[in-house]
């Protein structure tokens, strides 16, 4: 029969029981076991308790007022000497090469080899001196209160779960209406472009139809006219206009035989359709905590030169697409890369220069911050994307300002000039500045956007500062750290999809709380020159670029959560 000692929790309940009714139980109902039979080996509540003592009116019941431990007791107390592993067996031996208590089925399946097995009493009688004991009753307690401890987290974290599902659920409805909306605008759109073309069209067949019959008139007229007896001037003049009338009917009819049959008919968006089918759901559902540590294991190296390039690479930007490809920005050689999952160039298309950073739009989608900061010839965000294993340019948006960083949420992105950082929506029209520091050009370079899009990060390279602000460009927090400072124009920051925060300068990684005031952990890197960086927690991996180096490296990561 399976215990029922421990913390039960059932159909989304808040409450936590340390022990739960059996009879409840078994029809998935959370509710508290108050009773335990001894000779039934079962816990009830107080409704089920009452049948239980008219159906065994000679079982002894008792009550968890009796005592706090009444039943954790009484189980242990019945299985102390029985084997966890084989749960029937009595335990007789102890073996001190595994320090593990064993059973006779232990030590024929698992334990013949071991050279120190000894039975309990022998082991009893030699460690009589040697067992701490009121170092395990320390131990016992330190770890009843982390247990507890841990609980009364279990049930905050409960709260919170609740209220995430809750909110999330919301957001889900949101962005479904957001789409209804966009839904209902295209198809607006499109009747109205449909009732102006039917409308045009329908007026112009009405108006031939009327000169048709304008011309029919006359004809007949003229016709008639011809029949009569008149002067040879009348004659002649009637005879001109029917030639004139002839001419004018064959130009009508010939205009009239080009739209002969005029129909319209509907051709689907078909970018739309597969934009829909390629998606698998309205967003990712992400589970866990954005300000778990982040450390690294095994690395691999992958060299992304190609025989084209005429540099060595500088890889200023790194994005992937939802088939696990990646797509990188390569700043010396002006181009963007296309890398399958073995890390093999596929495809790779040329910018003008220089290429600052690279953000993701979409899954297959990506934009890329263009600008020659010598001359100023051209200050551009490319729009990319990857279908079938090419590269495929999209849209070219013009800014009036230089462009460094880019980030992007909720159909807006966020670029940085060095000295101010600006909203945009995704076809270029501005949408407000929200930061602007004046003072030196490297004051606002990188910048990163929170998943949920609530706060914005910025960099400063010259002071060595990370600044967060809410989506209205309020500052909330300013954090100072020399190893913030670059001597390069890198957007040196990277906000995961899982909402971990990185600031990176030569070769180190510094992972940021959320709320920008805390260094978490730093990683090293043993090449210098960071100059791009991609985590990713589901796939475990840290991929990081450099600048003036033809390799990338790809760490596997574990993340541990921060208490």
């Amino acid at each position: 029969m399976a215990s029922n000692v421990g913390t039960s929790q059932h159909k989304g309940s808040d409450v936590f029981y340390e022990v739960c009714c059996s009879v409840c139980e078994e029809d998935g109902i959370n509710n508290e076991g108050l009773f335990h039979c001894k000779i039934c080996l079962k816990t009830y509540c107080d409704d089920c308790v009452k049948m239980h003592k008219k159906l065994h009116k000679d079982h002894a019941v008792s009550a968890k007022s009796d005592d706090d431990s009444w039943y954790v007791t009484n189980k242990v107390e019945d299985n102390i000497e029985l084997c966890e592993e084989h749960t029937t067996e009595r335990l007789t031996m102890f073996c001190e090469d595994h320090e593990q208590l064993l059973c006779h089925l232990c030590l024929l399946l698992n334990h013949r080899q071991c050279s120190k097995v000894f039975t309990l009493a022998e082991q009893a009688k030699s460690n009589s001196q040697r067992i701490p004991l009121v170092q395990v009753t320390k131990g016992i307690e330190k770890s009843q209160k982390r247990l507890k401890d841990m609980m009364g987290r279990g049930k905050d974290n409960i709260k919170s779960l609740k209220a995430s599902y809750e909110q999330i659920c919301e957001e889900i409805l949101d962005e479904r209406r957001h789409i209804n909306e966009n839904l209902d605008r295209l198809q607006q759109n499109t009747m109205r472009e449909l009732e102006s073309i039917h409308e045009r069209l329908n007026n112009s067949i009405e108006d031939d139809t009327k000169r048709c019959l304008e011309c029919i008139s006359k004809l007949k007229i003229y016709g008639a006219k011809l029949k009569d007896n008149m002067l040879p001037e009348r004659t002649f003049i009637t005879l001109r206009k029917c030639i004139d009338q002839i001419a004018a009917a064959d130009s009508l009819l010939k205009s009239m035989i080009k739209n002969d049959g005029t129909d319209i008919k509907f051709q689907p968006n078909r970018e739309l359709i597969q934009c829909h089918a390629d998606c698998t759901d309205l967003g990712k559902i992400i589970i866990g905590n954005p300000n778990k540590i982040v450390s690294i294991e095994d690395k691999s190296e992958y060299n992304v030169r190609t025989a084209s390039d005429k540099y060595k690479c500088s890889i200023t930007g790194i994005c992937t697409t939802s088939n696990g490809d990646l797509v990188i920005a390569d700043c010396y050689n002006n181009c963007v890369k296309l890398l399958n999952q073995a890390y093999k160039v596929i495809d790779k298309v040329q910018l003008p220069p220089t290429l600052w950073s690279m953000c993701n739009i979409s899954s297959f989608e990506m934009a890329v911050t263009v600008s020659n900061c010598i001359s100023d010839a051209h200050n551009e965000i490319h729009l990319l994307g990857v279908d079938g294993g090419k590269i495929i340019r999209k849209q070219v948006l013009k800014m009036n300002h230089v462009c460094y960083g880019i980030a992007h949420v909720d159909a807006e992105v966020f670029v940085t000039s060095g000295t101010a950082l600006y909203e945009y929506t995704m076809d270029g029209r501005l949408v407000k500045k929200l930061y602007e520091d004046s003072t030196k050009r490297t004051r606002v370079v990188g910048v990163g956007v929170s998943p949920d899009g609530k706060m914005i990060y910025v960099t400063d390279l010259s002071n060595g500062m990370l600044r967060t602000l809410t989506r209205d460009g309020t500052v909330t927090s300013t954090f100072q750290d020399p190893a913030f400072k670059h001597g390069m124009f890198i957007d040196n920051i990277h906000v995961a999809a899982t909402g971990q925060v990185f600031v990176f300068v030569d070769n180190s990684i510094s992972q940021v709380d959320t709320v920008g005031k805390t260094i978490l952990n730093t990683i090293s890197v043993d090449i210098a020159g960071s100059a791009s960086v991609y985590f990713n927690e589901e796939m475990r991996k840290l991929i990081v670029g450099f600048r003036d180096h033809d390799n990338i490296n790809e760490f596997k990561t574990k993340t541990v959560p921060t208490f």
